[in-house]
């Protein structure tokens, strides 16, 4: 599946960007106490809808999952996931936010939660970005993500289960060059990693980017989603979760 990301910046950079990795921590460094810090969102758990079915949604994860910089989850992919159920299945739906700004996989891991998973339809996972940029390698993240992904799969036994494909770091307005290439191609080993755990696994899908990049995607510190895009993130999931259903019915 795909959904809203894309292209914000111009061409990519040529092939040499490497030559600049010396200044990289540098960068990091001053972006680190320079980027607005805002709270996760409020609303942990909410419901929507007054069908006969009852359905749950479940959110786990990073920052994203956690509606960092979003204020509310009923703005979140949380939200908007239990609206667009309910709407479509004419139902009443829960949804549960189990995640944490900053999260890795190893870190999510202790956010799988049996109660809140027992009952889920859909759960939505976003991890990854915090793993590449906290210099975890690249075995330790495929068998932390794989762990993880289990252990979600074990507690939620109905539940279709999403993974959020790690977005263009490069083409993030918060991020200056080199940082932003640096970023960009690891992000890409370590998404290439989550893809194949997904293919590895029943019940799984995931959603990936295409398409550009709007400013107004972004939130004030040019790096976490704005209810736009996690509205976007809603859309695309609902679109593979419906599809996945489709199969099983056919």
């Amino acid at each position: 599946m795909r959904t809203a990301y894309g292209r914000i910046r111009g061409a990519a950079p040529g092939r040499l960007w490497w030559l600049g990795l010396p200044v990289v921590p540098v960068q990091g460094y001053r972006l680190a106490r320079s980027i607005p810090r805002f709270p996760d969102a409020d609303g942990v758990t909410g419901q929507v809808g007054e069908g006969e079915r009852r359905m749950k949604v479940v959110t786990l994860g990073d920052s994203v999952t956690a509606g960092y910089a979003v204020g509310h989850h009923r703005s979140s992919v949380a939200g908007q996931l239990a609206v667009r159920l309910a709407e479509r299945y004419d139902a009443t739906v829960m949804w549960e936010a189990c995640a944490r700004t900053g999260a890795t996989a190893g870190l999510a891991l202790e956010l799988v939660s049996q109660e809140a998973l027992a009952e889920a339809d859909l759960v939505f996972v976003s991890i990854g970005v915090n793993d590449l940029k906290n210099l975890h390698s690249t075995t330790r993240f495929r068998r932390e993500v794989s762990t993880l992904f289990d252990a979600i799969l074990e507690a939620a036994p109905r539940a279709r289960v999403c993974l959020l494909g790690i977005p263009p770091l490069d083409h993030f307005p918060a991020f200056p060059r080199p940082l932003a290439d640096a970023l960009g191609w690891r992000g890409r080993v370590f998404d290439a990693i989550g893809a194949e755990a997904v293919r590895a696994r029943e019940r799984m899908f995931r959603i990936e980017t295409t398409e550009p990049l709007r400013a107004e995607m972004f939130a004030e510190d040019g790096f976490h989603p704005s209810p736009v895009l996690h509205a976007a993130f809603a859309d695309a999931v609902m679109a593979g979760f419906e599809t996945a259903e489709s199969a099983t019915e056919g």
